[in-house]
């Protein structure tokens, strides 16, 4: 596609032991669901009154093996995204950094935060947290385009697209793909003869916004759809995007 290219240092991202249990950190814990929830996956359903004592619940389950179990305790959303085959097959391929998982949340550390998320808009995402009988929102409300992580920037770049907003679509460019974009030539470029495909990702990128995105260090990558990906570099401390496919 004309507008973002793949950088060359980014079309292989490294794979350090500390970057795989930190990915395995980010996937089940974008998932992991109070335990007093109902399961849809049809394991007996673990008792645990609080987040930490959940935690500890899914993490002796890992720890032993117990997958079904775990995964019992993974939201809804999440097991729509991923199946318990996929699950297995996903951890079975990263046992030592289960086990270090899984030995690090036994010992996870409370009281917990309460917090909230409410949705509004097509896409909007706002999040409270209660202090004492007090709810504050904590989302930074007025930060439209916001690139601090790169689930932020993927939101960005989806907002920013929809709205055809192609000033704020250049600042997700990595410095090293800019030379010589300017709003005006991306608009062009992706209105013209390549319109169809960038809607059709553009969809697709909706659906899969809440997929498990993988960061290694200062890169980030969130595989979706059947062989698509998006890759993130982080740079001037804020998140961009390399290639969104």
């Amino acid at each position: 596609m004309q507008g973002l290219r793949r950088a060359s240092n980014g079309s292989v991202l490294p794979r350090s032991a500390h970057g795989v249990q930190a990915a395995v950190v980010s996937w089940l814990a974008a998932g992991l669901l109070a335990a007093s929830s109902t399961s849809g996956c049809g394991a007996a359903q673990p008792k645990a009154a609080t987040p930490e004592q959940t935690v500890v619940t899914f993490a002796r389950a890992l720890g032993e093996g117990k997958l079904d179990v775990a995964y019992a305790l993974m939201s809804d959303d999440y097991k729509k995204r991923v199946s318990l085959d996929a699950w297995k097959k996903q951890l079975s391929e990263s046992t030592d950094e289960v086990v270090e998982v899984s030995n690090a949340l036994a010992r996870v550390r409370g009281p917990s935060t309460e917090e909230a998320v409410l949705r509004f808009g097509e896409d909007g995402e706002l999040r409270l947290r209660k202090l004492g009988d007090r709810w504050l929102v904590t989302t930074d409300v007025v930060s439209f385009y916001d690139q601090s992580t790169p689930r932020a920037a993927l939101h960005a770049f989806v907002r920013a697209l929809s709205r055809h907003r192609y000033d704020v679509l250049l600042r997700l460019v990595p410095n090293a793909d800019k030379e010589g974009m300017t709003p005006d030539r991306m608009e062009a470029a992706w209105s013209g003869e390549t319109r169809d495909e960038v809607e059709r990702m553009l969809a697709s990128l909706k659906t899969h916004s809440e997929d498990p995105i993988e960061i290694v260090g200062s890169h980030a990558t969130m595989p979706y759809g059947d062989h698509a990906r998006v890759q993130f570099v982080r740079e001037d401390d804020v998140w961009k995007i390399e290639d969104p496919e």
